[in-house]
């Protein structure tokens, strides 16, 4: 086997062209051992050409990534932080909901009591005072759709048409009597009234 000479090519490809320079020769006049020598730099400098890009894109790329990677960890903690905010929203609405309920609880507990308290206070009114007026032999019943206040004012303007206008009277408390039942004859309700005059 024969060794080829290859320091003379080396030579030549340490001379490295420009793309420009490539372009503008003469391949047609050049000998073989020439246009080797300029294949091979052609070859050279695309393989360089080549690894500078790769090079290029490897940093850039991990440039890249890193700076997504820095963007990724700050919006996790960001929405980390937004998580935490609202579970805390989420418990003091929890909270508000909690106390609105008690605090309606408590207020619908306090009216029944007031209301009970309002009904006892009118029965022992009304086991106390006595009525300026009694109303004796009203149907039983009349009084269901529209209270006892409207009977008796029916029963003033059948009777005293003008009573009601020219005196100015008004109906301050009303209220049926209990019952007394009789079994021989036929029973009507009783109701005893508290009628104010009041000056114009």
């Amino acid at each position: 086997m024969t060794r080829r000479k290859t320091s003379p090519q080396k030579k030549e490809s340490e001379t490295v062209l420009s793309p420009t320079e490539l372009q503008n020769l003469d391949y047609n006049s050049m000998s073989e051992s020439q246009f080797r020598s300029t294949i091979i730099q052609l070859l050279v400098a695309l393989e360089k050409s080549i690894k500078d890009s790769r090079d290029f894109m490897t940093a850039e790329f991990r440039a890249n990534q890193a700076e997504i990677k820095n963007q990724l960890n700050e919006m996790q903690s960001k929405l980390e932080v937004l998580t935490t905010r609202v579970n805390e929203v989420e418990e003091r609405v929890s909270d508000l909901e909690d106390k609105l309920t008690a605090k309606r609880e408590t207020e619908e507990k306090r009216d029944k009591q007031l209301k009970d308290h309002e009904d006892r206070l009118r029965e022992i009114n009304d086991s106390l005072r006595k009525k300026n007026l009694r109303l004796i032999g009203v149907p039983e019943g009349a009084e269901r759709d529209r209270g006892p206040e409207y009977v008796f004012e029916q029963i003033l303007a059948e009777n005293f048409p003008n009573l009601g206008r020219e005196t100015g009277i008004q109906i301050q408390e009303i209220e049926r009597s209990p019952p007394k039942i009789n079994k021989n004859r036929f029973n009507t309700s009783t109701f005893n009234c508290e009628a104010c005059k009041f000056q114009r």
